[in-house]
């Protein structure tokens, strides 16, 4: 739900959402739709495609000048209109922290449209939106308590305290993003038509596995849940994380209607 920035030689850009195109030609097997922690960016999905098999397409979503969004779902209706007819064909959304309550919005949004669903929802490291989170409420902290929240749940590398500009960027960015997850409206939900799988990190303070299980009540298809060794930011060790997922990928490749 932070910012994670990877300090390791990021690989070419995977996709910018003003004009957002995927990795590989659309005729691999399964297209992986990536939403970001909060402060992130499509870079943070930068090695994925290195990691995952060469049938799974991964696609990043980023939102440039976010911050003159003023909602949440203004948000999602831009990240719905750019993406496009990349979501004319099969897909799965990934959402990791923040990312995860914006890919559950976008197949909302689509559910409430008519349209077609992901094949599946993946969520990460943030519990369903009727649960109170308390990190969308220190959006409005001053930058030096963010800047120690963000830091003691692994948001920010240590690295990032040899460029205090930069680390001042990444600080304004989450908090963006922490002000958009703070207007979220849940009145109106309801449940998906499309399967759910959660994973959390086993030592993550601020999502339990409780928590993540509650997942279940967003949808009517089926609902798995796995804990992975690691904090918030579970998904930084990727040879563990690729290893679960990428079975669940191939396992949900499918189109999905959106029939109750």
């Amino acid at each position: 739900m932070l910012v994670k920035t990877l300090t390791e030689e990021p690989a070419r850009p995977i996709s910018r959402l003003s004009g957002a195109t995927s990795s590989r030609k659309a005729t691999r097997r399964v297209r992986l739709i990536c939403f970001h922690h909060a402060g992130g960016g499509a870079s943070s999905f930068n090695l994925w495609k290195r990691g995952l098999s060469a049938d799974v397409d991964v696609v990043a979503v980023d939102v440039p000048d976010r911050e003159r969004f003023a909602t949440l779902s203004e948000l999602v209706e831009a990240i719905h209109d750019r993406l496009g007819p990349l979501l004319d064909e099969p897909h799965v959304f990934f959402g990791h922290s923040f990312g995860a309550l914006v890919a559950y919005r976008l197949a909302s949004l689509r559910a409430a449209a008519g349209l077609p669903l992901p094949s599946a929802l993946i969520v990460s490291s943030f519990p369903p939106p009727h649960l109170p989170t308390a990190i969308h409420m220190v959006h409005d902290v001053d930058d030096q308590q963010l800047s120690k929240v963000l830091s003691d749940i692994g948001g920010l590398p240590v690295e990032l305290d040899r460029w205090p500009c930069l680390r001042k960027k990444a600080v304004a960015l989450a908090r963006i993003d922490l002000r958009l997850g703070a207007t979220d409206d849940d009145a109106t939900s309801v449940p998906l038509t499309c399967p759910i799988h959660a994973f959390g990190g086993s030592d993550d303070f601020l999502v339990s596995e409780r928590e993540l299980r509650q997942w279940s009540s967003r949808t009517v298809a089926e609902f798995s849940v796995q804990m992975l060794k690691g904090n918030h930011f579970h998904i930084s060790d990727r040879k563990q994380l690729f290893a679960a997922l990428e079975p669940l990928l191939f396992g949900f490749d499918a189109p999905h209607a959106n029939v109750a």
